[in-house]
């Protein structure tokens, strides 16, 4: 997603740059042009513009994140941000909850291949909520917002320990706020996943490195 983000992001700077251009040099001498062709060749390069946008949403919409309404998750796991900790839960977390330093909540181990969606909020000001992988790179990401509970859905599709860091900067703190998701082939056989990730653990390290 990242790779196609940069294409289309240089792609279409390259047409943008490329309209300046053709604006520039039909600029230097407008007294040339006869005004029927000025309107027809204008007629001509709007509409040309419109029928690459056109084209580039065609090839490019379909990519976009945004789930399919008609895709029902195997799980649901909650998510609250405060600072500077996540807490995960199989169950809805109350305000008082998050906000609670004592209140100690965990969620089981996912299951290879399954289909999750993360309901993230945050108790105090705006957090990230970023999934990497094990070498680092970023899988899926979104805000945590106080008062407001953003959607995220990823299948996981092979097992192993995928940290999550808040991406947006929060306080002196920011940089200490993981915490990791633990995929299985046999449900059984993880732990439960509560909500603080070492910063010696090799995968937090990898992440560390990308954010």
């Amino acid at each position: 997603m990242q790779n196609i983000a940069l294409t289309v992001f240089l792609v279409w700077s390259a047409v943008t740059v490329a309209i300046f251009v053709f604006v520039a040099r039909s600029g230097r001498s407008p007294g040339e042009l006869p005004l029927k062709a000025y309107k027809r060749n204008r007629v001509i390069f709007l509409g040309a513009l419109l029928s690459a946008a056109v084209v580039l949403l065609f090839f490019t919409l379909p990519l976009a994140p945004y789930p399919n309404e008609g895709d029902v998750p195997d799980r649901i796991v909650y998510v609250s941000g405060k600072q500077f900790a996540f807490k995960l839960s199989d169950r809805p977390i109350s305000r008082e909850d998050a906000l609670n330093d004592e209140v100690f909540l965990s969620i089981q181990p996912i299951r290879a291949g399954e289909f999750v969606e993360f309901r993230i909020s945050a108790a105090d000001v705006t957090h990230g909520f970023c999934i990497y992988d094990g070498d680092g790179k970023v899988l899926t990401q979104t805000q945590a917002m106080p008062g407001y509970v953003n959607r995220l859905r990823h299948r996981f599709t092979e097992s192993g320990v995928y940290p999550v860091l808040c991406f947006e900067f929060c306080g002196i703190g920011h940089h200490t706020m993981k915490t990791q998701l633990e995929v299985v082939d046999d449900p059984t056989a993880g732990s439960p996943i509560a909500g603080s990730l070492s910063a010696e653990s090799p995968a937090a390290k990898n992440a560390v490195a990308t954010n």
